[in-house]
């Protein structure tokens, strides 16, 4: 190993360690979700990233977080969606696999895409799925704007980030299932105790 590569590991094993520490105190799932973005990206070298979750029981993916778009873009973030199975965010949490696109104008398949490619500027992609308990969340992506930037030893920390980030989507999801069903179970209750009250006694004229 040579010592740029011991660097790069040392590196990366601090990340992990930062991005596990954030998940285990995080209250809130986007600020983690932020968080470890804005902590992968740039040591993969990535030009911008996304985070993409699943909508619900829908094949629409809504736009969770995201780092370093450019500037023109960041007020339609928020109307971002992608669909599954389509493009390589989609394909990848459709396919339940990590799909690696080295030079997307090279691609007749995505010819689609390449107009977005030249306009936001990137070249080549990685997506990862997020995968919890056998249930796909969303996908983790990364946009490069050379394929040279796609360094194999990066692989390992972007696939790390990809289960802390499930890890905290499902966390999230499942906290909102118990709010809703906690709330659904104080309105059943509020019901029974009106219904379980005698009905007011005739007022005799």
């Amino acid at each position: 190993m040579t010592i740029g590569a011991g660097g790069r590991a040392q590196k990366s094993l601090v990340i992990v360690r930062d991005i596990l520490h954030a998940s285990l105190n995080a209250t809130d799932s986007g600020e983690l979700f932020q968080f470890a973005l804005e902590r992968v990206s740039p040591a993969v070298d990535a030009s911008f990233a996304s985070i993409y979750l699943v909508d619900g029981a829908s094949e629409v993916m809504r736009l969770a977080a995201a780092y370093n778009w450019p500037e023109r873009f960041r007020p339609v973030l928020g109307e971002v969606r992608v669909r599954m199975p389509f493009g390589p965010s989609g394909q990848a949490a459709s396919e339940r696999r990590v799909v690696r696109v080295e030079d997307i104008f090279a691609d007749p398949d995505l010819e689609d895409w390449q107009e977005v490619a030249t306009e936001l500027g990137f070249r080549a992609i990685v997506a990862l799925p997020l995968v919890a308990n056998t249930n796909v969340l969303g996908v983790l992506t990364f946009y490069f704007d050379d394929r040279s930037r796609i360094a194999e030893e990066a692989l390992d920390l972007m696939n790390i980030a990809a289960d802390q980030i499930a890890a905290a989507a499902e966390k999230t999801h499942l906290s909102e299932t118990l709010r809703r069903a906690e709330a659904a179970l104080a309105d059943a209750e509020a019901d029974r105790e009106r219904l379980a009250r005698p009905a007011p006694a005739p007022i005799e004229s």
